[in-house]
């Protein structure tokens, strides 16, 4: 039912997307495997609820701006608004709500200043970033960074490789890659920048 309704919102907000079955496969694939790993992982519980109404956003996002390479501030404005009910009325401890909330600080600054200083981002990546750090909370802010350009540079490694030749010009829609990103860090819980350290240190 939810990968329905995110099938039919993705062509309510763009209208420039035509319907198509390659959306339809993506959407009900990524919902459906991505929702019964973290059932699996955490069953019912704040954080489950919380990934799962996240969920969405990262698949209709996504999929919008790999297509049209834009972000709609609605979507994303949407999500954090929905994150932030769900974390207050749950009355989870002080200390864990601020850690939410210090997320979505670190990730709209952060972004921000790579999008100003850097031009490495889109301004649609700015809120897109605060809402996955949101979730996250401050502690995984950081990995979420490191790891969604790592898996970027993986991508453009392999464009480079397809087309035989460097294209600077080329823009890549840079959303999907900080939704891998999230589900892989709510699907493991890993401290990416501690497991690299850890592999110089060893390798030294």
């Amino acid at each position: 039912m939810i990968s329905y309704v995110e099938n039919k919102l993705i062509y309510l907000i763009c209208k420039e997307i035509e319907p198509s079955l390659s959306n339809s496969i993506i959407v009900y694939l990524t919902s459906i495997i991505t929702s019964l790993l973290i059932y699996n992982k955490y069953e019912i519980t704040l954080d489950s609820l919380s990934y799962f109404l996240l969920i969405p956003f990262l698949v209709v996002i996504s999929i919008i701006d790999f297509r049209t390479s834009f972000v709609y501030d609605i979507t994303v404005v949407s999500g954090i608004i929905i994150q932030g009910v769900v974390f207050i009325l749950s009355k989870i401890p002080y200390v864990e709500l601020l850690e939410h909330f210090e997320g979505l600080i670190i990730g709209l600054l952060l972004s921000f200043l790579m999008c100003k200083l850097t031009k490495a981002l889109g301004e649609g990546d700015i809120a897109f970033y605060g809402l996955c750090c949101f979730v996250l909370g401050a502690k995984h802010s950081l990995n979420l960074f490191a790891l969604s350009f790592f898996i970027t540079s993986i991508f453009g490694i392999l464009l480079i490789l397809k087309q035989r030749k460097i294209n600077l010009k080329v823009r890549i829609p840079f959303t999907p890659f900080i939704s891998v990103a999230t589900i892989l860090i709510i699907l493991t819980q890993y401290d990416i920048i501690k497991i690299y350290f850890e592999m110089i240190s060893n390798n030294l």
